[in-house]
């Protein structure tokens, strides 16, 4: 098991957010302000990425 379980409120450099224990309002709110948007699921775990 990870040491790191807590999701990640600010998105990292590279512009990718673990949303995987946000709620569906909280993550709306996100891809909203980051414009263009995916997700992809890593080890269990979704990641909301934005596009550069």
């Amino acid at each position: 098991m990870s040491a790191n379980t807590q999701a990640t409120s600010e998105p990292t450099h590279n512009g990718v957010l673990d949303v995987s224990d946000l709620r569906a309002s909280r993550v709306q709110r996100y891809a909203r302000e980051a414009g263009e948007v995916y997700f992809e699921r890593k080890g269990g775990r979704t990641f909301l990425v934005a596009e550069r």
